[in-house]
This record gives C-alpha cells, sequence and structure tokens, in this order.
C-alpha cells in the first residue's frame, strides 16, 4: 500500500515538473525574472542619476574599454566610474570603517576570498534580490550562458573571469634549451634557491580537484625541497624575474605576465599541462550598495556577453586569448565550491610551505 502510494506521488511530481516546464505561464515567469531585473536595475539608475562606482583589481587600462562596452549595452548606466581595488588589506580597512558607520564609495565591488568569512560576520553579504539560477535560465539572446560552476551554490554571487595559472620566465637569463614547459621544471636542481613561488596560494584548483590533489600536494613538497624562495606579491615577483634578479616564477598568473610583457618585459609564459584555473572576480551585493540590480545585472552581463579584461577571459569564451594555449590541455578548476573551501586549502599550503597558520 505504502509503495502503491509512493509511486503515485512520484507521478504526481513528475507531471508538475513536466507541465511546468513546457507551460507557458512558467516560461514566461521565468524570462519575467529578467526583464524585472533591467527595470529595477533602470529605476535605481534614474535615482543615482545614472552614476555608479565600480571597485575590482583590474587596472585603469583594462576598466576602459569595459566601461565603454557597458554604457553601449545598457545605456541606462550613463557614467560608471572605476577605482581600483586591489588588495586584502584595502579590503578589510574597508570593512572596519563599515563598522564605525562610514559608507564605502563603492556601488559594485569584489571582495577577495580571505575577507569572506568577516564581512559575511559583518552581515555585509545580503541575499541578492534575484536568483542567479532563475535569471541564467532568462538571459536574452545573444547572452552565452555561463559554466553552472560559476554560480555559487547558495546563490548569493557569480564569478566572472577565468584566472588561468603557469610559469614565467626571464627569456634573457634562461636559454632556450632549458626553457621550462612543464610543472616538473620549477623542481630541477638546476633551479635549486631560484624558483620564485608566492605564498599566498594561487594553485588552489590543484587542492581541489581529486585528479590533481595528490600530485599537486606533493610536487609542493618537492618545492619546499629544492629551496624554492617565497615572495609576496605576484606583480613583485614578476619585476624581479623581469630585473633577472630570479630565472623562474612558478603559479603565475597569465594576464599579469603578458601586461608585464607588453609593456617591453623579457618575459615568456607557459601554461603547463595540466594547468589551474580559477574563477575570479567574485561580486557580491554589499549591504551598503544603492543598487543592488544593477550589481547582478552587470554580473550577468560581463560573465555572459561583456567585453572582459583581456587576459582574464574564460578559456572557452571565442577570442579569448587564452583559449589556444589551453586548448587540449586538462584544466583543474577553482569554481565558487573551491573558494567556499579556501580556508581549509591555505592551512594545508601554509603547513607544507611552513607558514604560520598551517594545520
Amino acid at each position: 500500500m505504502q509503495k502503491a502510494k509512493f509511486r503515485i506521488f512520484l507521478s504526481v511530481i513528475t507531471f508538475l515538473i513536466g507541465w511546468g516546464a513546457c507551460n507557458p505561464v512558467f516560461v514566461r515567469a521565468q524570462a519575467d525574472a529578467f526583464n524585472r531585473l533591467v527595470e529595477d536595475a533602470r529605476a535605481e539608475m534614474a535615482k543615482q542619476g545614472g552614476k555608479i562606482v565600480i571597485g575590482t583589481d583590474w587596472t585603469n587600462e583594462e576598466a576602459k574599454p569595459l566601461l565603454s562596452a557597458l554604457k553601449k549595452e545598457l545605456p541606462f548606466v550613463e557614467a560608471p566610474s572605476f577605482r581600483r581595488l586591489r588588495t586584502t588589506e584595502e579590503m578589510q580597512r574597508m570593512l572596519m570603517e563599515t563598522k564605525a558607520g562610514k559608507t564605502p564609495p563603492f556601488d559594485i565591488l569584489n571582495i577577495s576570498h580571505e575577507a569572506w568569512p568577516d564581512y559575511k560576520q559583518a552581515g555585509l553579504f545580503p541575499k541578492p534580490p534575484f536568483s542567479y539560477k532563475a535569471l541564467i535560465k532568462a538571459l536574452p539572446k545573444g547572452w552565452t550562458t555561463p559554466d553552472p560552476r560559476v554560480v555559487d551554490p547558495e546563490d548569493e554571487y557569480m564569478a566572472t573571469t577565468g584566472l588561468a595559472r603557469g610559469i614565467t620566465y626571464n627569456k634573457n637569463s634562461v636559454p632556450a634549451d632549458k626553457a621550462p614547459k612543464d610543472w616538473k621544471d620549477c623542481l630541477d636542481p638546476m633551479w635549486k634557491g631560484k624558483v620564485l613561488y608566492d605564498p599566498r596560494p594561487k594553485l588552489n584548483a590543484f587542492q581541489h580537484d581529486p585528479k590533481t590533489r595528490q600530485w599537486y600536494l606533493n610536487w609542493l613538497e618537492n618545492l619546499v625541497k629544492n629551496k624554492v624562495v617565497l615572495g609576496r606579491g605576484q606583480t613583485e615577483n614578476i619585476e624581479k624575474v623581469a630585473a633577472g634578479e630570479f630565472p623562474i616564477f612558478c603559479g603565475v598568473n597569465y594576464y599579469s605576465t603578458m601586461r608585464a610583457a607588453e609593456a617591453g618585459a623579457p618575459l615568456a609564459f607557459v601554461l603547463p599541462d595540466p594547468f589551474a584555473m580559477e574563477f575570479g572576480t567574485q561580486i557580491h551585493v554589499v549591504k551598503w550598495s544603492r543598487t543592488p540590480a544593477t550589481t547582478q545585472l552587470f554580473v550577468l552581463w560581463l560573465a555572459t556577453k561583456g567585453a572582459q579584461p583581456r587576459y582574464r577571459e574564460f578559456p572557452w569564451r571565442s577570442g579569448a586569448d587564452i583559449a589556444s594555449l589551453a586548448h587540449g590541455k586538462y584544466m583543474a578548476v577553482c569554481d565558487v565550491e573551491c573558494l567556499n573551501k579556501s580556508d581549509q586549502y591555505i592551512k594545508t599550503h601554509a603547513k607544507i610551505l611552513g607558514l604560520p597558520g598551517g594545520s
């Protein structure tokens, strides 16, 4: 009797799901989510005079073409402006100022994941007005459906850019026949005591992916045995390699290296197989923002249709610079689930490197 009732229950649920997916009212309701978001954003911008301030770790050169494209796509965002927000220390200072009653100057910003626990504890990451999962199902024609892993499982934020990590070396210091091609080259005894590595972990994707986790932890242990030199800061380490102070930097951002190379630094970038990809520029709606709907609309646009900062594109996006380098290689992804576990991964990383906080 119970089994018969359960079968009837399953039949009803299956019917309702199928009915909902095919029902024009249900489908229209999903599409209305995006339309309502646009209308709410339009109303916000009318109150703000079309002005909005965006803060990320992009450079001004990266932000300028993006803001121009944004105004063309969403003309009611008449006057978007940009301020660079680069370090975790800046974000911690902003948190303290917010607690003291001072409203930060940003309407839209991405907070680095190291600061998330403190911002959450302070109640500064409220639930966004619309479900990202529902909005993605309602995207208009021409807006590419993103990889589902860019959406937070709790539906609180989305990642909007891709950060590929690999190896850079000085072309003047490293002979062509000795140039690194693989992660194992970072362990070569010829580079003992000469390999730079950022102690702020950039390769968490390898810890998160079960296919690469043990290999990466072993690699990290051997990197320590090879007398790795720890240097905080991607830009600072790249400058040291460019100046010839160190020949190789392992675990470097693709975009940081390429910007320096474009400026004339004698650097080459290698994307090994496998490579690490972190979903970056993760944007929450923040409590003080007067433009939560515009924030969500900007996030959706950037992740699916918008012009992304060069060298920060997802490798699957058409025309991305990283696409040819990534073709055919295994990509270990630090997605939003990985980012949510970053405290755990950071502790393991710190323990192997012998840093404070390791466990």
